[in-house]
């Protein structure tokens, strides 16, 4: 990496900020860090401008925006068939996201549905791809941890009649595109006032809806090789509960979901290189519960479809994430 996009502790810190809460004001990043607010926007044009900050995103319960059922997608390809594969798994309208794959599949999908039936339609439709061998099904239950989640407010949504309206479906379409957007700006766009803007943001994050806004970064500028995802079962009579707390010890683990399906629990971590992965995969084996484990490297992903709310919609009681 040249020596001017060389990335030090106070980028780091500010990367850790961002991606906690990627609306965090200039001046208390600045305070943090020791520096002047303008000495901390120059440091963050920099990060875009060197790649490693790659975008924004604004997490959203699905379920309050109509999708509360999603699951995670193992896809087994004839491998001369992958680029076509995946280019139409991509196409189809309840793929999320698409990561190529080395290991037990050659591409991890998230499907997400507004039913069941509809959750059956798209993993049938992506089992009856031409050079589809198989796939593997886990329904998330649960999103169990995200390790820079924001401190957002996550309750649950228990009044079943509760709706969008118009203002807030505005304001998260515009914050998908860029959750860092000043409010000033959302205001104009749709013609209300900033405090309408502010409020209405604020209530999304207490009612769970808005679970966080964070930004995206390219984890290789920061010294990581790869992403693994890891997909476990609990052992007989163990707590899945248990599992999935000592999960959440170890750093270089992002999220743990709960599922249902082939697998209990399945992991998204970070590694530097082979021995830091083999390191992981031990201390994952030697946590109490742990049964069966599979692996998949990913080389590449791929963000389709994005579950922008089209009209007010009822929050469904439920809702699995």
């Amino acid at each position: 990496m040249p020596l001017e996009e060389t990335i030090d502790a106070t980028d780091v810190k500010i990367l850790e900020m961002l991606t906690i809460d990627s609306r965090t004001n200039l001046k208390i990043i600045a305070r943090e860090c020791g520096l002047s607010s303008s000495a901390v926007l120059t440091r963050i044009k920099k990060l875009k401008n060197n790649g490693t900050i790659v975008g924004t995103r604004l997490s959203v319960r699905e379920g309050a925006l109509g999708y509360p059922y999603q699951a995670t997608v193992g896809v087994t390809a004839e491998v001369p068939q992958i680029q076509r594969v995946s280019e139409e798994i991509r196409n189809q309208h309840n793929v999320v996201v698409c990561t190529k794959s080395v290991g037990k599949y050659n591409m991890l999908c998230l499907v997400i549905a507004e039913s069941m039936e509809q959750l059956d339609r798209a993993t049938r439709k992506i089992r009856n791809i031409p050079g589809v061998k198989g796939i593997g099904i886990n329904v998330i239950i649960e999103r169990a941890y995200l390790k820079y989640a924001s401190a957002f407010k996550k309750e649950a949504l228990k009044n079943k009649n509760q709706k969008l309206d118009e203002v807030e479906i505005a304001i998260i379409k515009e914050l998908m595109i860029d959750s860092r957007l000043p409010f000033i700006t959302i205001a104009k766009k749709i013609n209300v006032s900033h405090e309408t803007i502010r409020k209405k943001f604020e209530k999304l994050k207490e009612k769970g809806i808005i679970t966080g806004c964070s930004v995206i970064i390219d984890y290789s500028k920061l010294g990581y090789e790869g992403t693994a995802f890891i997909f476990m079962t609990s052992t007989q009579g163990s707590e899945k509960t248990s599992v999935i707390g000592e999960l959440k010890k170890l750093p270089s683990i992002l999220m743990v979901n709960s599922v249902m399906g082939a697998f209990d629990i399945v992991v998204m971590a970070l590694f530097k290189n082979l021995r830091d992965f083999t390191r992981l995969v031990d201390e994952i084996q030697q946590i109490p519960g742990v049964g069966q484990i599979d692996v998949c490297l990913a080389n590449f992903t791929y963000f389709s479809f994005t579950p922008i709310p089209r009209t007010p919609i009822k929050c469904d009681t439920l809702e699995l994430s």
